[in-house]
């Protein structure tokens, strides 16, 4: 490797365990203790990609640092990466810094939303990312040091210091670290990737800003109609109870429910439009109380809405289109989950990128 290829500032430390201590006291951990990213780990970690050191990824709201590959694989360091890793946190990058996630807002919202990484593709069994069982839970290298490095590099390229640009008022245990893979083996449909324009031998992060998972737990329901409807009254509660017209929300379907409703023949297309009928509350119900609260009045409601009935069902979500669905979990249990997206249709988007190298 080649001399001076690393241009980052270097702080002299006696031992491993000073190199912790400082970065606790410069405040560039996320609260659990670092990987000290050494001149050789760094280069190490860089041999996982054939891109430039110096090549600039995005620019990390709101203190716009420039997240180059080479910032990147120290924070990748700090999480506990493998250099295998590093290109799917470069991609997370490139993904959380496109315009339509809006990561500025992310960032400095009181909301407790932080970006979920969604990994589809053959490289969820090349670096054993977990799609199954404990799927949002702990144990898997992969997945808990990856969402940690996206988190770091927004702590510490965006200068999202929580109580200070980082306002989430409650935040939750995804803004460590918030990473899964879909377990497409044991999804009745097209992968989450495939649905959204990719080959299924490509590689794919998908970011969405996303609260903590509401576990949908229904161990009676027999039909795809009624376990649809389940699902459908724990995403009525998303936001809040009287959210509506809301924006993106992600599904996340365990493989045991996914073959109850596909058994059936229903699509994800099927469950959407469902969905988008099925969870609607009366105009009337909505409207009580101060309207500012609810960011929605008579003038601002669609023109398609029959705003002269309290009766007037008004749908939870903009459209169809806006419910993600992805499948993941193990095989064993009846659960699914549902995380609620962040804002109105345009306040932040689902991203998907592809893996290079």
């Amino acid at each position: 490797m080649p001399a001076g290829r690393l241009q980052s500032k270097r702080y002299p430390v006696a031992d491993p365990e000073e190199a912790v201590e400082f970065y606790f006291q410069q405040g560039w951990t996320d609260g659990l203790p670092i990987v000290p990213p050494t001149p050789a780990r760094v280069e190490r970690m860089l041999t996982g990609t054939r891109r430039d050191p110096a090549e600039l990824m995005g620019l990390i709201p709101p203190n716009h640092g420039k997240a180059t590959v080479e910032k990147i694989a120290i924070n990748a360091v700090m999480a506990g990466c493998l250099p295998a890793y590093l290109p799917v946190v470069i991609t997370a990058v490139q993904a959380i810094t496109d315009p339509q996630f809006n990561l500025h807002g992310v960032q400095a919202t009181t909301g407790p939303h932080s970006p979920l990484c969604i990994i589809n593709g053959p490289i969820r069994q090349t670096l054993e990312i977990n799609g199954g069982p404990n799927v949002f839970g702990p144990g898997w290298r992969a997945n808990g040091t990856i969402g940690r490095a996206v988190k770091l590099i927004m702590l510490n390229l965006g200068g999202a210091k929580p109580g200070e640009i980082d306002k989430s008022t409650l935040g939750h245990p995804g803004k460590y670290t918030f990473c899964i893979g879909e377990n497409e083996e044991e999804s009745p449909w097209e992968p989450f990737h495939v649905e959204h324009g990719f080959a299924p031998d490509v590689s794919t992060v998908a970011v969405v800003a996303a609260e903590a998972p509401l576990s949908i737990s229904d161990t009676t329901s027999r039909t795809a109609r009624d376990l649809v409807a389940t699902m459908g009254a724990s995403l009525a509660v998303a936001w809040n109870a009287r959210m509506h017209l809301r924006g993106q929300c992600l599904l996340v379907i365990g493989p045991e429910h996914a073959k109850t409703i596909a058994r059936e023949g229903w699509t994800k297309a099927d469950i959407r439009r469902f969905l988008y009928e099925r969870v609607r509350t009366p105009l009337g119900e909505l409207l009580r109380g101060p309207e500012w609260e609810l960011g929605m009045s008579r003038q601002t409601l669609p023109a398609w809405l029959d705003t002269g009935h309290e009766h007037t069902l008004v749908p939870k979500f903009i459209s169809p289109e806006e419910i993600l669905i992805a499948v993941a979990g193990g095989t064993a249990g009846t659960h699914s989950a549902c995380l609620s997206g962040w804002g109105n249709g345009f306040t932040s988007r689902m991203v998907i990128k592809p893996i290079e190298g």
